[in-house]
């Protein structure tokens, strides 16, 4: 099942969004949960709503 979200912003707001998706890179950040374990993550802010987005958690290249 599919749930669709519709959120209607002002000016600013949209800018604001538009501005947060172009600068994807700078958003995405890294975080260790679990001892040889990370996963990756980035948040929105939409209006005054902030969704975070967290990847699965993934297992650390060996070092050597």
């Amino acid at each position: 099942m599919l749930t669709d979200v519709y959120i209607q912003l002002n000016y600013d707001a949209y800018k604001e969004l538009e501005r947060q998706l172009l600068d994807y890179k700078q958003m995405e950040t890294s975080h260790t949960t679990v001892e040889g374990f990370y996963h990756k993550a980035f948040r929105l802010q939409v209006g005054s709503i902030i969704f975070e987005f967290q990847g699965p958690l993934v297992h650390k290249p060996l070092e050597g």
